[in-house]
């Protein structure tokens, strides 16, 4: 099996786009890339709006190989209707999707979903709702998850979790839970057991905003839990990238990830690249050039002509 992280906070955007590739199957989950539109009350600085650029031309290439398309939510950092990325990807795949009605909050229920699925309508082989289904596909077999709430707070929402097994190997990408606060955000990740799973770490940039310290403490006791269960490799990035202190957040599960000889890496370091953090040093960046940026209105129509 191969995993390829594609778009991820280390790597210098918001996004969670992973194209993972067995000898029977090519999948791309949450083919969708963004910026914060506000940070430290400032906008995108030119350097994230390039890298956007740079990897949502990997993500639409990567997307044009895939067989299946998995949408674990409606957010902007894991769908998009065409803003971005191009809606042709979609073109003759085979898509899951989060269920659109059920277990859903009102934005994304009455407008996100909806004009998702309105704009890659006609597109996909199939649309299959995704949450409890297995899929086999020769030797590789997808597992979805139930819904589950995205974080502490259910008002953001429910996503699904999706595991990849091959053979011995099991990879679990656990859409946006934010570093699992919930003892239900677990019960998947014990069922299925990977040796690899990429989960979304807290939201510890806004503690005492949008995060309690209750929330933090479950998250990391969770993460630690995880480790403990037996997963060699954890991929966690997402949200707490956002946070420059975020070594310091995750102390703990690197120190039980020593213990038992795991690894915890962020998604450029399973790349064996440095972690380029870009919307955290955003003061930064405007400190060594004030360059505002906005995205290009015709990016994904300009993807789409290079896939021509």
């Amino acid at each position: 099996m191969e995993i390829k992280p594609l778009a991820f906070e280390s790597l210098g955007v918001r996004s969670q786009a992973t194209f993972i590739e067995t000898k029977d199957v090519r999948i791309l989950v949450d083919p969708a890339v963004s910026l914060a539109p506000r940070r430290y009350g400032l906008p995108p600085h030119q350097r994230e709006v390039d890298r956007l650029t740079e990897l949502a031309k990997v993500i639409t290439e990567k997307a044009r190989e895939a067989d299946i398309i998995i949408v674990t939510h409606y957010h902007y950092d894991h769908h998009d209707p065409g803003f971005i990325i191009p809606k042709d990807i979609y073109k003759n795949k085979k898509v899951f999707i989060k269920d659109p009605k059920e277990n859903i909050n009102m934005s994304q229920k009455r407008v996100r979903a909806p004009r998702f699925l309105n704009s890659i309508h006609g597109l996909p082989e199939s649309i299959e709702t995704a949450e409890g289904k297995e899929i086999q596909i020769g030797s590789t077999k997808i597992i979805f998850s139930q819904a589950v709430p995205h974080g502490a707070d259910e008002r953001l929402g429910y996503v699904v979790q999706v595991a990849i097994k091959d053979g011995d190997q099991t990879v679990l990408i656990t859409s946006d839970i934010e570093g699992a606060p919930k003892d239900q955000h677990l019960e998947f990740t014990l069922k299925v057991k990977p040796n690899v799973i990429i989960i979304d770490g807290p939201l510890s940039y806004l503690l005492g905003y949008a995060l309690k310290q209750e929330d933090l403490d479950n998250s990391i006791k969770n993460l630690e839990r995880v480790v403990k269960e037996g997963a060699e490799t954890m991929i966690v990035d997402h949200h707490v990238l956002r946070d420059l202190n975020y070594k310091a957040v995750l102390s703990n599960v690197y120190e039980v990830a020593r213990s038992v000889n795991a690894k915890v890496i962020t998604a450029a370091e399973f790349l064996n690249t440095e972690p380029l953090i870009l919307e955290a040093r955003r003061r930064e960046l405007f400190k060594e050039e004030n360059k505002p940026a906005r995205i290009p209105r015709n990016l994904a129509q300009l993807l789409t002509a290079g896939g021509q």
